[in-house]
């Protein structure tokens, strides 16, 4: 359920900031005018370049960054997933051999 939650939060925090315009450094805005809450998962994105400072506690989101992350996020799933069924492969041909 954590993981589900981070993406939620991430894909959230994405659509807040395109909802608002506040994709270049002219249209940044805080955190209260977006009514949201530094945490976490906000840190981490700004640490990605998902989120720039803008200073004075103003942030926006860089396009591109987001777009990157979002797809090196999809990009971990589809490989987690392979190597899932790699596995699962594996056992099926070994039929349970190496555990008897």
């Amino acid at each position: 359920m954590a993981g589900e939650y981070i993406i939620i939060k991430q894909n959230q925090y994405m659509r807040v900031f395109r909802k608002a315009g506040a994709v270049d450094r002219g249209r940044a805005r805080t955190l209260a005018d977006l009514g949201i809450r530094e945490s976490g998962i906000f840190r981490r994105m700004v640490d990605k370049g998902v989120f720039v400072d803008a200073g004075g506690g103003a942030y926006f989101m860089d396009e591109n960054a987001a777009s990157e992350f979002v797809a090196a996020r999809r990009k971990r799933a589809f490989f987690t997933l392979v190597l899932m069924l790699l596995v699962l492969l594996l056992l099926w041909m070994f039929n349970g051999k190496l555990f008897r």
